[in-house]
């Protein structure tokens, strides 16, 4: 049976997850001091990563734009035949570090409730929900958010990855430019890459990247970073600092069973051909507090359509993977290149965009029909 709370007053909102959606979204809604917010998470260990995303410079990233590790005007894709590198004008390339921006907004909303739990059903009730835990508790609240990401479907194509924090015993790195694709490593697990996010001359993030259905086991991704940095820095000694991994579904999330209303990847923010999150993110919960909108998804219907063709042709010719990646990357100037991957991209570029790409083969994979 469970135990209802008579003491406790109803909220303003409940929030479903205390992990970057769930937490940015209870620090702005206590802001607007509209009442009373709880969010309500298992509080299970959350590793800490380095996040990248595109900051046009909006409102809606004032939050994290503080506490960036570092910020790129330039950022580059490699492979065998060379370096395309680009520029924003209006947009940087920033690094944000997941414990420390979710730790700030812990610790900087003391109005809000932050409950250690499982929510097991939410039911309208009398103009808003009460909200049952799984231990008994109960809650009521006008408003009800769901930030818990959903699971990913089975099957579909996985971003899997495992990096490096390090420090090189000598000033290696071109700290100006991010290098967001380099090919130049094995292709037989997979559509694979080398993401190097560089802080200074010396220290670095080293990333060794797959889209593949299958994940490797640590000691490969050790491995293929290892190899990388000895072919390229050949006299630096390496020192690593920390460690980081992830497995990204890249697929358009479409989950079953919301709590109130879906926010974050639950409600689509995750960008499905990129894996990107945070800025998509960011965008929706402005949206949602600032502008008054609803959920966004992380790019509009479009650029939905175009990631799940590319996504299809990366899975019938991974091989072609470095040249399309590098083609897309030669096809735009800096800013339509961080516009498109920020989602909600203008016309002009995604026409740019297609016009660089192998037309045979996306044109194959847009007409092959709807699976994965």
């Amino acid at each position: 049976m469970s135990t209802p709370c008579p003491d406790t007053p109803a909220l303003a909102a409940a929030v479903v997850g205390g992990g970057c959606a769930g937490l940015t979204l209870a620090h702005r809604l206590a802001a607007d001091q509209n009442g009373p917010v709880a969010v309500i998470d298992p509080g299970d260990p959350r590793p800490d990563h380095i996040w990248g995303y595109w900051d046009d410079g909006g409102e809606d990233l004032a939050l994290a734009r503080p506490f960036g590790e570092a910020a790129w005007r330039q950022w580059a894709v490699i492979d065998h035949g060379g370096k395309t590198v680009l520029t924003g004008n209006n947009f940087w390339y920033r690094a944000i570090s997941s414990a420390r921006f979710e730790n700030h907004l812990r610790a900087t909303m003391p109005a809000v409730r932050q409950m250690r739990g499982t929510v097991a059903a939410a039911t309208r009730h009398a103009g808003g929900y009460r909200v049952a835990l799984a231990d008994g508790r109960e809650l009521r609240a006008a408003r009800v958010f769901d930030s818990r990401p959903p699971a990913p479907p089975a099957g579909v194509l996985l971003q899997h990855f495992a990096g490096w924090q390090v420090r090189m015993d000598q000033p290696v790195f071109d700290p100006h430019t991010a290098i967001l694709m380099d090919f130049r490593v094995s292709q037989e697990a997979g559509v694979h890459f080398i993401y190097l996010l560089p802080f200074s001359a010396e220290n670095a993030l080293v990333e060794s990247t797959v889209f593949s259905p299958q994940v490797q086991p640590a000691s490969w991704y050790d491995d293929q970073i290892a190899i990388y940095l000895a072919a390229h820095y050949p006299t630096a000694g390496v020192t690593i600092s920390s460690r980081e991994a992830g497995v990204i579904p890249l697929a358009r999330l479409r989950p079953d069973g919301v709590f109130g209303t879906a926010v974050g990847m639950r409600a689509a923010a995750l960008r499905a051909s990129s894996g990107y999150a945070f800025s998509q993110i960011q965008r929706q919960i402005a949206d949602l507090t600032v502008r008054g909108g609803g959920a966004r998804p992380g790019c509009d219907a479009i650029e939905a359509w175009m990631d799940q063709v590319l996504l299809r042709v990366l899975r019938r010719a991974p091989a072609r993977a470095p040249e399309i990646f590098t083609r897309a990357a030669a096809a735009l100037d800096g800013d339509a290149f961080a516009r498109f991957m920020r989602g909600y991209g203008d016309w002009p570029g995604r026409l740019r965009l297609m016009s660089g790409l192998p037309m045979g083969l996306f044109l194959a994979a847009a007409l092959g029909g709807a699976g994965r």
